[in-house]
């Protein structure tokens, strides 16, 4: 008999998990699994993992291997983004523990459930890429506009050759930073990286 766990959950104290818990129970004597740990909360869908506490029990009985099969009433249980999703499948994965998804009737035992995992790992890479790019692309338009980005300025080149012809014209520091609105660590760097080179 395959030992197993539920972990259920809902987003409001005015919901209660005795619904999900009914159903996974009936599931479970079908198959003749062994309910070893049934873990219930009540949080936002908005907290991270980190911050669910039977979560995170779940997660140490796992690394314990308290039980082999991880069953959930649905895959939104297991993390709150794709990047959630991706890191608890992993996990379970590395563990050797498989999940059963009871509303995507999921099961990582079978062929269809592993092809799932493949394909919510492609996605989470992509997601992920999209992501890069934009910041990129955001990062560039900061750049060219030499506005502050994380606190640091964004410097175009022609700004830093102003710079440089303004040192060599004589002026101080802060003379510069009269007709450029950068910082003085800015000038000083700019000018430091001319004299080096």
């Amino acid at each position: 008999m395959k030992k197993v766990s539920l972990l259920l959950r809902v987003s409001t104290t005015g919901q209660t998990t005795d619904n999900q818990e009914k159903e996974l129970l009936e599931l479970c004597k079908r198959r003749e699994f062994e309910v070893v740990e049934i873990y219930k909360e009540t949080v936002s869908g908005t907290k991270k993992n980190e911050e669910r506490k039977e979560f995170s029990r779940m997660l140490n009985d796992m690394k314990k291997r308290k039980w082999e099969k991880l069953i959930v009433w649905s895959v939104d249980r297991l993390g709150r983004d794709m990047k959630e999703l991706i890191k608890t499948l992993s996990l379970l994965d590395d563990y050797k523990i498989s999940l059963y998804s009871y509303q995507q009737n999921l099961d990582t035992d079978d062929s269809m459930g592993r092809m799932f995992f493949y394909f919510v790992s492609i996605f989470s890479e992509f997601e992920t890429n999209i992501r890069k790019e934009r910041q990129k692309v955001g990062i560039e338009r900061v750049r060219n506009l030499n506005q502050k980005y994380g606190g640091h300025d964004f410097i175009s080149n022609e700004i830093k050759d102003k710079v440089i012809q303004l040192k060599k014209d004589g002026l101080s520091y802060r003379k510069i930073k009269e007709q450029i609105p950068i910082s003085l660590s800015s000038i000083s760097t700019i000018v430091n990286q001319m004299e080096l080179s």
